[in-house]
């Protein structure tokens, strides 16, 4: 019993911040982790997920060289990407949202018949659960990774510079993808990396166009509730970046593995003009 009381106690402290950074959770239990990048970790094999990414992370995130590089990675989940690109001799700082929905959340749009109250207690333990998962591999993988809560429009400069920056799947996720896009190019003078879904409501021959479709309809609701925002073509962020004065080195899109079937992803790679 004493040993249950102290895990418990070891738990509970462990959602306090420690600077800017979260102190790292041990002891998760399988049963209170959820997937968002499927990994393969003892305990997890069976766990449901969104995207599995296994051995094609590099051409997701690029082909970039992480060697040595200091990482500040956008939307970590459970940490798939963040661990991979550690493996690769990265220092890595991961971002994501924290269960405590009053000060980070998930950026959706509800409607006027939606309880929000339950979808964000929904979105609380959801979060929770990618949390969980992100120290159960963090753990597991004796990973340096640190984790650090907020959002993609609000990150404490006291972090410091990165070599590069990444944002995988977050911006369409976004209402303003640009603003957040905007905040994440000044954490870095060197390279930036973006991948996201290629727009499937947007034709083949319009994908070199600076398109964005607005999403929200009833079949498109998220899993935790409200709508997601958007739709856009890598174009936009081509030129976006190039206004603010960097280079795109590189475009490509791939094929990989979502919960509902392959999906097609572009992947930018830009670095400062």
């Amino acid at each position: 019993m004493m040993a249950n009381l102290q895990k418990t106690k070891m738990l509970s402290s462990s959602d306090q911040d420690i600077g800017q950074y979260v102190e790292p959770k041990r002891g998760i239990a399988p049963q209170d982790i959820g997937m968002y990048h499927r990994i393969d970790l003892p305990g997890v094999e069976d766990r449901g997920w969104v995207w599995d990414l296994r051995g094609h992370e590099d051409s997701y995130l690029g082909r970039y060289d992480f060697n040595g590089k200091r990482v500040l990675e956008f939307g970590a989940a459970n940490g798939g990407l963040t661990f991979w690109m550690e493996q690769q001799g990265a220092e890595v700082v991961a971002l994501d949202l924290s269960p405590d929905i009053a000060r980070t959340s998930w950026d959706v749009l509800f409607g006027p018949e939606d309880n929000v109250t339950e979808i964000k207690r929904v979105m609380s333990t959801r979060i929770r659960g990618l949390n969980n998962a992100f120290w159960y591999a963090h753990e597991y993988l004796d990973s340096k990774a640190r984790l650090l809560h907020g959002t993609a429009y609000d990150v404490p400069t006291e972090i410091g510079r990165f070599d590069v920056v990444t944002l995988g799947a977050i911006l369409q996720h976004l209402r303003d993808p640009l603003g957040a896009l905007e905040n994440a190019i000044s954490f870095t003078d060197q390279s930036i990396i973006i991948t996201d879904a290629v727009p499937v409501f947007i034709r083949d021959d319009l994908q070199h166009l600076p398109l964005a479709y607005f999403t929200p309809q009833e079949r498109l609701r998220t899993p935790h509730g409200g709508w997601t925002w958007w739709e856009v073509t890598a174009e936009v962020y081509v030129r976006f970046l190039e206004l603010k004065g960097w280079r795109v080195i590189s475009k490509a899109v791939g094929s990989y593995e979502h919960t509902s079937g392959p999906r097609k992803c572009y992947t930018i790679v830009a670095e400062r003009g």
